[in-house]
């Protein structure tokens, strides 16, 4: 009986994860950012904006930023901003609720460095 059980729990942890998985978002934003003091203002925003995602209940929701490396050649689009989403409904609560709101107003002047120029767009997982 206790295999059975075992195996029961342990397929319902994985139809749970594969079903979660499966309506799993990326934003990704690619922008450039026009200096260091900026760069370091911007991350900053970042970095207050998850602690905020994670204040309002969503702690599995979370931006991650990267940049090219100093020696790549490339020109435009040296940053990038991934959003990592559960779902379409937790990506639109967080954006609608009004300490995200409250975060991107007071941070448009930082966030305007990127917004202007960016190139954003949302990617959802393939069904396997």
């Amino acid at each position: 009986m206790k295999p059975i059980v075992f195996l029961f729990i342990l397929g319902s942890i994985g139809f749970s994860i594969k079903t979660n998985a499966q309506h799993a978002i990326n934003s990704v934003h690619f922008y450039d950012v026009k200096n260091a003091e900026m760069e370091k203002s911007y991350f900053a925003s970042i970095k207050e904006i998850n602690a905020i995602i994670v204040e309002i209940g969503y702690p599995k929701n979370y931006y991650s930023c990267y940049k090219l490396n100093a020696s790549d050649t490339t020109k435009t689009y040296r940053h990038c901003t991934i959003g990592h989403w559960n779902s379409e409904q937790e990506y639109k609560v967080i954006h609608d609720h009004p300490k995200f709101k409250a975060w991107a107003n007071k941070n448009k002047d930082i966030n305007a460095v990127y917004v202007s120029d960016q190139l954003y767009r949302k990617f959802y997982l393939l069904d396997k």
